[in-house]
């Protein structure tokens, strides 16, 4: 298996759990690191570099995405309202957005954290943070976020971990069916384009 693998992926297979907590700890910053992808890609790891760690590859990566996420709540528990004096931060964190949140989680619970963890990075990050200024117990943050995060680590962990198993089949569609896939990948994107030029048209 490891030899149809991307040899950028194994190559670097023995620290991968390392390269995971790093940029997922980076995400929890607020770079612009997408986490779902990180997920995936440490599934997609797991079974084509190092099927026999599958699942001690995966509560690692569960447990990085905790680490992250407590490293933002805390950001955000210990910075307060200062958080809207940083413009790394302002970029997605506003009072209104965190006041709704705020309700959201009051209202909602843990299913809050189950749907924002599927949600993107700015999201996700301003439910980290608005948990963490609105003085949440640490305890029942991480109780609802671990449950949470279980959920969409799973599922996009095997999603990753699928993809790696029929990367033969699933190259084999691509090289036959390339052309098609690229006019349909064109066509979204000017799609989103013209969504994009249309939303701030109407914004302004």
């Amino acid at each position: 298996m490891e030899s149809i693998a991307p040899f950028s992926l194994c190559d670097y297979a023995h620290i991968a759990p390392w390269i995971i907590l790093g940029v997922l700890l980076l995400g929890g910053l607020n770079f612009p690191i997408s986490e779902d992808l990180v997920l995936i890609l440490s599934g997609a790891t797991a079974s084509l570099c190092m099927p026999e760690y599958t699942f001690w590859l995966y509560g690692w990566t569960y447990a990085a995405c905790c680490l992250a996420s407590w490293e933002t709540y805390w950001i955000g528990r210990l910075l307060g309202p200062k958080l809207y004096d940083f413009r790394w931060f302002r970029r997605f964190l506003d009072e209104k957005r965190i006041s709704r949140l705020h309700h959201y989680y009051e209202k909602y619970g843990i299913l809050v954290f189950i749907v924002g963890r599927f949600c993107p990075g700015g999201v996700r990050n301003a439910l980290f943070l608005s948990s963490g200024l609105g003085k949440m117990p640490f305890g029942r943050y991480v109780l609802r976020d671990g449950f949470g995060a279980l959920c969409s680590t799973a599922c996009l962990f095997y999603l990753g971990y699928s993809f790696g198993i029929n990367y033969p089949t699933v190259i084999h569609f691509i090289k036959t069916y390339d052309i098609a896939l690229l006019i349909i990948i064109l066509l979204i994107i000017i799609l989103l384009y013209f969504f994009t030029v249309y939303k701030a048209k109407t914004n302004n």
